[in-house]
């Protein structure tokens, strides 16, 4: 199950490390990031993967760039990390922005994950909150916050 808080002090450094580094090697969209802002949103993106795998019984998805699956093996989660004080703008941002979650699903046809997780982290304390789901919704062609957590 998965738990609402966490600290980065809970995941095994080395494992971030390379699980972070291996991802940032392979990431040719930017945007307006610099390389060192890219890997440190890897290392965030990553924090949240490995808890999930060490802690909620999730396992990794082995295709690049899918992020997790359920304890079921089967189900598809696409995590996302978000700075932001206010985290439902930044969990908006995240979906509504150019290249963003639903132009990649929607507008390019990427294989994203029905269901996104938020996270919020806050850089001072280390600590990841658990924030928000959001769903797929093919008739809108958008994704959309769920009304409350759906696991």
């Amino acid at each position: 199950m998965v738990t609402t808080k966490f600290n980065q002090t809970d995941i095994d450094p080395v494992l971030l490390k390379e699980r972070a580094t291996t991802e940032w090697k392979k990431i040719t969209l930017v945007g307006r990031r610099t390389p060192h802002k890219v890997l440190m949103d890897c290392y965030m993106g990553q924090c949240v993967e490995l808890y999930l795998m060490q802690y909620c019984e999730f396992t990794n998805n082995p295709n690049d760039f899918y992020d997790v699956l359920k304890p079921d093996g089967i189900t598809e989660v696409e995590c996302k990390v978000t700075e932001w004080r206010d985290w439902r703008a930044g969990c908006r941002h995240h979906l509504e922005k150019k290249g963003g979650l639903d132009d990649r699903r929607f507008g390019w046809g990427y294989g994203i994950a029905d269901k996104v997780y938020f996270w919020s982290y806050d850089k001072i304390t280390g600590d990841y909150t658990f924030v928000a789901t959001a769903t797929a919704n093919n008739d809108l062609n958008r994704y959309v916050l769920d009304p409350h957590i759906m696991i």
